[in-house]
């Protein structure tokens, strides 16, 4: 199995997600992995929970069945000078911050480059972890000079799942994303970006595009839970390591 972490995965607090907490730590259970991120929708998009939703992430335990659960965020990028819709204060509630654009939330017709929209984001956003799913259609951008920002400012770039299975392109697009991160070094993670709980952990196409290219295992970031923790806990000292 390629990863021991899912690092991107909705609950039903995501109104088109299916599935509770407890139900997606069993699947994470029954499905081989050791956990994952709960990373719903921040307050920009239409289905996200009320910003208290974050605010009390404190009450879900780290473990349940076994499984750790990250507590996290999938924050929108609301602009093209890179800004998200969660700020620093609600963003001290929460584990792990994905950063990713929505067309719901903007206009991706408005604009073809989407470049210096992303580097703002890694340039002025120490919370964010990862950057969400930059193969999705629409919002283009120049991935040379972008993907070697992420890796400056120590983003993780995304390889999701979902978005290879259900987008137009989206294998094509993921491919050469892997193929630069490869040719840079550039550290990624791959993720489910499920809504529902059986889906946890599975990114068998993801691991065979990994596979086919030879892309180094060491450096899918949430090949190792460890690694994972160790980059939490750099950035939130209070994180509880076990």
């Amino acid at each position: 199995m390629l990863i021991e972490l899912d690092t991107h995965f909705h609950s039903v607090a995501s109104t088109h997600a299916y599935s509770t907490v407890k139900e997606i730590a069993h699947s994470a259970f029954e499905n081989g992995i050791k956990g994952f991120a709960m990373t719903d929708h921040a307050p920009a998009m239409p289905d996200s929970p009320h910003i208290w939703h974050f605010r009390n992430l404190k009450v879900i335990p780290d473990y349940i069945e076994g499984m750790r659960v990250i507590k996290g965020v999938e924050a929108n990028i609301t602009d093209l000078e890179g800004h998200i819709d969660m700020t620093d204060f609600d963003l001290e509630f929460v584990d792990w911050v994905i950063a990713s654009f929505h067309s719901v939330v903007v206009d991706n017709k408005s604009c073809e480059d989407f470049s210096d929209a992303y580097i703002n984001v890694a340039k002025n956003n120490p919370y964010v972890d990862v950057i969400g799913h930059p193969g999705s259609l629409g919002f283009g951008f120049q991935k040379e000079k972008v993907l070697k920002v992420f890796k400056e400012y120590d983003k993780l770039v995304e390889i999701n799942e979902s978005t290879i299975l259900h987008k137009r392109d989206g294998i094509e697009r993921n491919l050469e994303i892997l193929k630069i991160c490869k040719k840079y070094e550039i550290p990624v993670v791959v993720n489910s970006d499920g809504h529902y709980c059986d889906i946890v952990g599975n990114v068998s196409n993801a691991e065979k595009m990994i596979e086919e290219i030879g892309f180094p295992k060491a450096l899918v970031a949430n090949s190792c839970a460890e690694k994972i923790y160790e980059r939490i806990k750099a950035k939130r000292p209070d994180f509880a390591m076990r």
